[in-house]
């Protein structure tokens, strides 16, 4: 469950960058190389962290990435508020 949610942001994350170029994916893409946190480099990560706040996100701000960490009971609805929610304040 906690793959399947990580592999939705990291295969929004790579379709942003490949389109937009707007979403860098910080964590490695290939699943053998990552775990259960997924951190992404937004054009502006400030902005992007305040919309998560505000839409209630749980997630952390560190080094220019929002890092979202999804658990097995994460309603994968709840992982589209956040990708929604970075898609806009990348624009």
């Amino acid at each position: 469950r906690i793959a399947a949610l990580t592999t939705r942001i990291v295969e929004w994350a790579q379709s942003r960058h490949d389109v937009r170029h707007d979403v860098r994916l910080v964590t490695p893409a290939c699943p053998s190389r990552r775990g259960g946190i997924v951190a992404v480099a937004p054009p502006d990560p400030v902005r992007a962290s305040q919309r998560l706040t505000a839409l209630g996100v749980t997630h952390s701000l560190r080094e220019g990435a929002i890092r979202l960490s999804p658990h097995w009971f994460t309603p994968s609805a709840h992982v589209e508020v956040a990708l929604s929610a970075l898609e806009e304040s990348a624009c």
